[in-house]
């Protein structure tokens, strides 16, 4: 934990809601921040890297420390993408031409097979042209998000077809969230699988 771009505090992430951290503080910690100050969390994963948070302390016990507004700062991976497999159905909603939103009648149903803070790979029945831009909400538990997918790519599968696609035109707010997103699901799938 760092104040001030000095480090202050370490310990380990015990829990992650996805909105907020449990940190279990490490001993000879010569300074633990207090409740209600804002402090930049460091996290190192082997896979993920480096990660910088903007957070606020909430809660504070004599071991551990309750962290929430968390806001990703940087990211430094070690891979280039950080990506979940997932089962989150979408509806595509509308096609982007000449960047205004045509809406598709019928919307087509399709399934996020993975999703990563830049790209997703979607599975449906529809035909769907490379370069075609398609407009869909995402929900998870912590938002409803509105983004916009270029096909990139299409296989067939034994039941429709399977299309690599770039997000674009995401904000920074919608890129942290999906991150966000990632990193926790696949915290949880770890924890499913008995990993952690």
């Amino acid at each position: 934990m760092l104040v001030d771009d000095e480090e202050v505090a370490h310990g380990v992430v015990s829990a992650d809601s996805g909105l907020s951290l449990d940190v279990r503080i490490a001993e000879g910690t010569h300074r633990v921040p207090g409740p209600g100050e804002r402090i930049v969390l460091r996290t190192f994963e082997e896979i993920r890297g480096r990660r910088d948070y903007a957070v606020v302390v909430r809660t504070l016990s004599d071991t551990a420390l309750v962290l929430d507004e968390l806001e990703l700062l940087s990211a430094y991976q070690q891979r280039a993408i950080v990506r979940v497999g997932t089962d989150l159905p979408v509806t595509l909603e509308y096609e982007v031409v000449d960047d205004r939103p045509v809406d598709l009648d019928p919307p087509v149903q399709a399934g996020i097979i993975d999703l990563s803070a830049t790209g997703v790979r979607l599975h449906c029945n529809a035909p769907l042209r490379e370069g075609q831009r398609l407009g869909f909400q995402l929900r998870t538990d912590f938002d409803e998000l509105p983004l916009v997918a270029e096909v990139l790519r299409r296989e067939e599968a034994p039941t429709g077809y399977r299309y690599g696609c770039r997000l674009v035109g995401t904000t920074q707010r919608e890129a942290d969230a999906l991150h966000r997103y990632v990193l926790s699901e696949q915290i949880a799938q770890r924890f499913r699988l008995g990993d952690v």
